[in-house]
């Protein structure tokens, strides 16, 4: 089960997620990037400065809260503030981003604070991803034509490894979601496109394994697709949307039609994720791999927890060893006079084998990014059958219920 991490997911809260729903307008090559990127600098020039309001007057500060579902479950929560200040006397946006990230029972939790000038473009800030084993911090700030960066990785009790890192970066590059928000909300309702160049911060996290895929420095860009609905049915309502794409990632985002508040992100790629306003995502789902599957993604989970982890009771409870042994020898691959308990002690044996035994973290991100490229149907019998892509293995997982309880009953290569 080869897999990549979430690191964009983890990490960046610009890269969101890539091909479908509606299309880019065609792109005409440099001369395209050049006026966009212009007509990203005239929204950022207008943008208000960053000051206190004058008594009365409303202030420009604002705040989303809302919950992010994963597959089709809640799976934790994303907070972004922002606020005015200044810094070394010149008014600054401040925003504060928080990520925490919930999928078959690991945590992540990803915080930054951001310096933008009253333009955008990024000053300095901090980030900070915490895991269950390992804690990593960055400190950064402008520093001629990048940024410098001092990390400090720290695992359990040990000290913290500290080094420094530089990053390129344009003059007016900027970073985080709240960047996004803020621009948004000043730019023109017309139906346009805008590049924003962003600076590459992610070069300078370390990876949570060792499948995670950098993150490209290019631009972020957002293209004003205008009038829309947002929701289905009596609760649809009217929206402004956006599209946003960066390194293959792309997403589309529902606001308010006058004020350009923030109502949802629909990502499309990767699919299977959206960040609702909060309360709205649902009950958050309990997994325990010690206790009988109830769904089919608790057997999914119970099986990936087993392999990457290592874990004999998991992988030999997430199978229902007689109906695969049986499909193995009608199928042909195992001769009939193979016994069924030499049948599954090799098939744990290989799994075992090949398992990195990694953390719990780390295999939770690599299983939610197989099952967000996966190809899933339900099929007329009740059985879940799930395809993994070419970079997961390509392997057809067939997932049933037998006398209430799921198990996988078939893996197809």
């Amino acid at each position: 089960m080869r897999a990549r991490s979430l690191l964009p997911r983890l990490v960046t809260l610009l890269a969101l997620g890539a091909t479908g729903g509606r299309t880019f307008a065609a792109d005409d090559g440099a001369d395209s990037s050049k006026a966009a990127l212009e007509r990203a600098a005239v929204v950022r020039a207008a943008i208000p400065a960053p000051l206190e309001p004058e008594d009365g007057k409303p202030g420009l500060d604002f705040k989303f809260e809302g919950d992010v579902i994963q597959a089709g479950e809640n799976a934790g929560s994303v907070t972004y503030r922002i606020d005015v200040g200044t810094f070394r006397d010149e008014p600054v946006w401040l925003v504060s981003e928080e990520f925490v990230d919930e999928f078959g029972g690991s945590r992540a939790v990803t915080e930054s604070t951001l310096y933008l000038k009253a333009d955008l473009s990024l000053v300095k800030g901090e980030w900070k991803r915490t895991l269950s084993d390992q804690v990593v911090r960055l400190t950064f700030k402008r520093d001629g034509d990048g940024f410098d960066v001092q990390r400090a990785v720290q695992r359990g009790t040990e000290e913290p490894v500290e080094s420094r890192k530089r990053v390129p970066a344009p003059p007016d590059a900027t970073f985080g979601r709240g960047a996004m928000l803020i621009f948004l909300r000043h730019a023109p309702s017309t139906a346009t496109d805008y590049l924003l160049p962003i600076v590459n911060l992610e070069a300078a996290i370390p990876a949570v394994n060792e499948h995670e895929i950098p993150v490209a420095s290019d631009p972020l860009r957002v293209e004003v697709l205008g009038g829309a609905k947002y929701g289905e049915g009596k609760a649809a309502r009217e929206a402004w949307m956006v599209k946003i794409a960066r390194s293959g990632n792309t997403a589309e985002a529902y606001f308010t039609p006058k004020s350009h508040e923030l109502l949802a992100i629909d990502s499309i790629r990767p699919p299977e994720i959206r960040t609702v306003p909060k309360g709205q995502g649902g009950a958050k789902p309990v997994y325990e791999d010690d206790k009988p599957a109830t769904t089919w993604k608790a057997a999914y989970l119970k099986f990936g927890h087993g392999y990457h982890l290592a874990v004999i009771k998991w992988l030999d409870a997430a199978i229902h060893w007689d109906t695969m042994y049986r499909h193995e020898i009608a199928s042909g691959s195992l001769t009939k006079d193979t016994k069924l308990e030499d049948f599954k002690a090799a098939f744990i044996a290989e799994f075992l084998k090949t398992s990195k035994h990694r953390p719990r973290t780390q295999a939770d991100s690599i299983l939610l990014a197989a099952l967000q490229t996966s190809e899933i149907r339900n099929e007329k019998d009740g059985t879940v059958r799930i395809l993994t892509s070419p970079e997961f293995g390509g392997n057809i997982f067939h997932f049933q219920a037998i006398d209430g309880i799921w198990y996988i009953t078939r893996i197809d290569q």
